[in-house]
């Protein structure tokens, strides 16, 4: 365990647990950035779906 890192009380922390807790960060911003990616195109989504629907109808009223 040499490249394990001290803590307060002087207790040892595993190289293992601070890679998976890297790990595990990177991960959850991984998925923040996508869900967020996610966000922005569905709102792009729905306005160009309410345009063409407002086009339709804009069309349709005049025939």
């Amino acid at each position: 365990e040499e490249m394990a890192t001290e803590v307060k009380a002087g207790q040892t922390v595993p190289e293992s647990f601070l890679k998976k807790q890297k790990r595990c960060e990177e991960w959850d911003l991984a998925q923040k950035q996508e869900l967020e990616a996610a966000k922005k195109k569905n709102t792009e989504n729905r306005k160009l779906i309410f345009n063409r629907a407002k086009q339709y109808a804009q069309e349709y009223s005049e025939k």
